[in-house]
């Protein structure tokens, strides 16, 4: 099944899933176009010619795919707007920077960015770098509201696989950078991680989120603070 098959698939899981409320559903209709010869010079110039059968099944059918959701209480929420592959290296870079950040991450930010997905008006997206006459396959998260621009762990194809199992959860890419969510900063995220990452096991039991969790535990101080908690809303088994 390609990507956007896929990602109807948990869009329907969302909707059957009681006290889920589908805020935004923009995915597009049709199969995904096909890889061109010109999109297939695209992606090998930026990331080798090896690179570009893996990614055909993740093509889209559309520019990009917009998805958001919450549950009643808005205990649990995820928003992801994700661009098409070929739109995203084809497009121009970040049209800003950031001056708290340190200069050669201002520079990276303003010459060799491109966004792949962001969770709109939240300050937070993914983006690709390529860099003029160059090969990488770098993803980089950038956080405005913690002044944060971190390399990720993940190449494409994992990154768009876990935004799915994540299904948008605000702050899910730092399980995935090097960064110590212990920190007093991430206080309401880490909260956050938490309710979602014990509850989507139990919503959604088909799917296997023990890696995730792991992670989770791995970027934590564990300090009392952040201790699991049950919040006000309830998960029946």
């Amino acid at each position: 099944m390609n990507y956007q098959d896929r990602v109807r698939t948990h869009i329907e899981e969302l909707r059957s899933t009681p006290d889920v409320v589908m805020r935004t559903c923009e995915i597009g209709s049709g199969p995904p176009q096909e890889l061109s010869a010109d999109d297939a010079v695209l992606i090998g110039s930026v990331w080798g010619g090896d690179a570009v059968e893996g990614v055909r099944d993740y093509l889209l059918s559309t520019d990009r795919i917009h998805v958001a959701w919450h549950t009643d209480d808005h205990y649990l929420y995820g928003e992801f707007a994700l661009k098409d592959l070929r739109n995203c290296l084809s497009d121009f870079g970040l049209p800003y920077t950031d001056e708290r950040l340190p200069p050669e991450k201002q520079e990276l930010m303003g010459w060799e960015l491109k966004t792949l997905e962001e969770e709109p008006g939240s300050g937070r997206l993914t983006a690709l770098r390529v860099p003029f006459g160059a090969q990488s396959r770098e993803l980089w998260f950038y956080d405005m509201n913690h002044e944060r621009l971190e390399l990720l762990e993940l190449d494409y194809q994992s990154y768009v696989e876990n935004l799915l199992l994540m299904k948008g959860a605000p702050g899910w890419q730092y399980l995935f950078a090097e960064v110590d969510l212990g920190e007093g900063e991430f206080r309401s995220m880490v909260s956050q991680l938490d309710r979602t990452l014990e509850a989507l096991p139990v919503l959604f039991p088909d799917h296997d989120y023990s890696r995730l969790q792991e992670r989770y535990e791995a970027r934590c101080s564990r300090s009392p603070e952040f201790r699991r908690h049950k919040g006000p809303w309830t998960i029946q088994p």
